[in-house]
């Protein structure tokens, strides 16, 4: 037998001859602490695991949020100037002006000149594009509204019959086109209600462009953003080429992929 052999035989010895000294509730209060000892890891490696997979669940899901808002803003960008950007900045400082000065004038349309840091941009603004802003970025909220109803009582005279037909009409408009008709004869009686209508708001949580949303969420390092002439396509990528990793509780790691990437408007993660 080798010495180390016959030294761990002897530690191993030492360890029981002292365990077997033990008195008998001290042996029980050492075998509760282990036992609580052993549930304590039991639920670390169980459950701390299950906290990073969603962690990196919520990062990606965010990561590719992110993309998706970059990808939006290009669209409405390309809108405006009839190409698109891959300055990131300028992007969202372009659209956020567009969007800001749709809201304080519905009548900023057509051809338009919108400064960014001293510089001037001509844009072509569309029709409805502040609509469309508020659907693509920001989040509706359910709002109800009490409309105020007016019924107006009318007559129109029927040749075949040789008389007055009574008729209704809801609404001021309605009564102006009922109003055209030669046959139109008065307005007899006008009453007054009121109904409920559900629609959808945008205006309670408008979202902003924020900068820090052309960064990876994970690593903080700009999205790339780029042209690819060869293929006449925008291509908006995750910073993380191959695995992002960080330490946790020092036993375990965080880890990200890559994201994935938007290619001319399809995002690769569509497709899976």
């Amino acid at each position: 037998m080798s010495q180390p052999e016959k030294q761990s035989l002897s530690l191993l010895g030492k360890i029981m001859a002292y365990w077997h000294s033990l008195s008998r509730p001290t042996v029980i209060l050492i075998l509760d602490w282990l036992i609580i000892f052993a549930v304590l890891i039991l639920m670390v490696v169980i459950y701390v695991p299950k906290s990073i997979w969603l962690e990196e669940e919520s990062y990606l899901t965010e990561s590719r949020r992110r993309l998706q808002i970059i990808q939006n803003a290009e669209d409405f960008y390309n809108s405006l100037r009839g190409h698109y950007t891959t300055d990131g900045f300028l992007l969202f400082q372009l659209v956020s002006q567009v969007h800001d000065s749709l809201i304080a004038d519905s009548t900023f349309t057509g051809l338009q000149v919108v400064n960014i840091d001293g510089s001037p941009y001509r844009v072509t603004v569309p029709e409805m594009l502040g609509v469309q802003m508020d659907t693509t970025f920001s989040v509706g909220r359910q709002m109800k509204q009490e409309i105020l109803d007016t019924t107006y009582t009318t007559t129109r005279w029927n040749d075949e019959r040789a008389a007055y037909d009574t008729l209704f009409r809801a609404g001021s408009l309605s009564l102006a086109q009922a109003m055209q008709d030669t046959a139109f004869r008065e307005v007899v009686d006008t009453s007054y209600g009121s109904h409920t209508e559900a629609y959808t708001g945008y205006k309670w949580n408008r979202f902003r462009l924020e900068e820090r949303l052309l960064s990876c969420p994970v690593t903080g390092e700009p999205y790339t953003i780029r042209y690819d002439s060869t293929e006449n396509a925008l291509i908006i990528a995750s910073p993380i080429i191959d695995e992002y990793t960080e330490r946790r509780y020092l036993l375990f790691k965080f880890r990200a992929e890559n994201h994935g990437e938007i290619v001319a408007g399809e995002a690769s993660w569509g497709n899976r």
